[in-house]
């Protein structure tokens, strides 16, 4: 067991000023509190509250990154890290990026043979000409965001034309994708492992914001309820994403499986939640993990990486 003093002291970075600052409270509350439970000297830091001047008062050992979100998962903060030299848990500041980017993480699946929903990029620029050649249902979301913020379906025949002038208007690049119909399914990945897989069953349209962070909206299946060679073909996959992007730590796959049985990458988290409703912490505790535990292992990866340095 490793003595938890032995971290130095650990700023748990959370809030910011992202559309998910709510959700990133929540996770990094509960870091916190698990890391302090455990007997690491813990510092809460806002990034929202100009955490380089706290910084300078109070030198950290190590950094949990618990930011959902541009100016967390976008890379900006790892890239900060790195210069100042401070380890930190989760993926590097190019991973982060890539990864947050849905655009050029699909293009990354594409070309390394890993199946994705097909997709397009849409711009103020280009959008009427490429609309003209899909066919609903597809849905578009902006290339740039988390928790479902900014995603809508286009279903039937309605025209689209409004809700994408007006998702324009917010955001300057948006993805349009094929939907695609069937089971959804979740896979964490902590350090080289594959998590067991999770079923999602929202009792909603779509697992949108509220049906993720609202308890009762969602089911979730752990182990998944699906034949072993599924679950080892998702596992396997998650595993392929996540060093294709060059992840490290931890990270969170979301997948669709069609009636046939193919499985589809959604998209890759690079800082899953950490709520009392996260998928990563749930699967994790399936694996005979608890959330303390967890959070120490995490810890106990970006140690050995500075040492290795030195």
């Amino acid at each position: 067991m490793v003595d938890p003093k032995s971290f130095g002291t650990v700023g748990v970075f959370l809030g910011g000023r992202s559309r998910e600052r709510r959700i990133s409270l929540r996770s990094g509350r509960a870091v916190y509190q698990a890391l302090k439970a455990a007997g690491v000297d813990v510092v809460r830091i806002d990034t929202a509250n100009g955490f380089r001047s706290q910084l300078a008062r109070k030198p950290l050992d190590a950094a949990f990154i618990a930011l959902h979100g541009a100016g967390g998962e976008d890379g900006t903060i790892q890239k900060f890290f790195t210069q100042k030299k401070i380890p930190y848990v989760g993926s590097n500041s190019r991973a982060s990026a890539l990864a947050f980017h849905k655009g050029r993480a699909k293009r990354l699946f594409r070309r390394s043979g890993i199946l994705t929903a097909p997709y397009a990029i849409l711009t103020r620029q280009n959008w009427r000409r490429i609309i003209r050649k899909w066919t609903p249902p597809y849905v578009i979301k902006p290339l740039q965001e988390g928790s479902s913020f900014g995603i809508f379906f286009i279903e039937g025949r309605e025209n689209p034309a409004k809700r994408i002038v007006a998702a324009l208007k917010q955001y300057p690049r948006l993805l349009i994708e094929k939907k695609i119909e069937g089971r959804e399914f979740t896979v964490g990945i902590l350090g080289s492992r594959a998590l067991p897989v999770i079923e999602l069953r929202p009792n909603r349209r779509f697992y949108d914001y509220k049906a993720k962070y609202t308890k009762g909206l969602t089911r979730y299946l752990v182990p998944a309820p699906i034949p072993r060679t599924l679950a080892h073909r998702l596992q396997t996959m998650a595993l392929r994403v996540h060093r294709r992007l060059g992840m490290r730590d931890l990270s969170r796959v979301d997948f669709k499986v069609d009636p046939a049985g193919r499985p589809y990458v959604l998209e890759t988290n690079s800082i899953p939640g950490f709520t009392e409703l996260s998928l990563l912490p749930k699967a994790a505790r399936q694996a005979g993990i608890d959330f303390t535990e967890l959070c120490i292992r995490l810890l106990r990866m970006a140690r050995q990486r500075a040492l290795k340095r030195n």
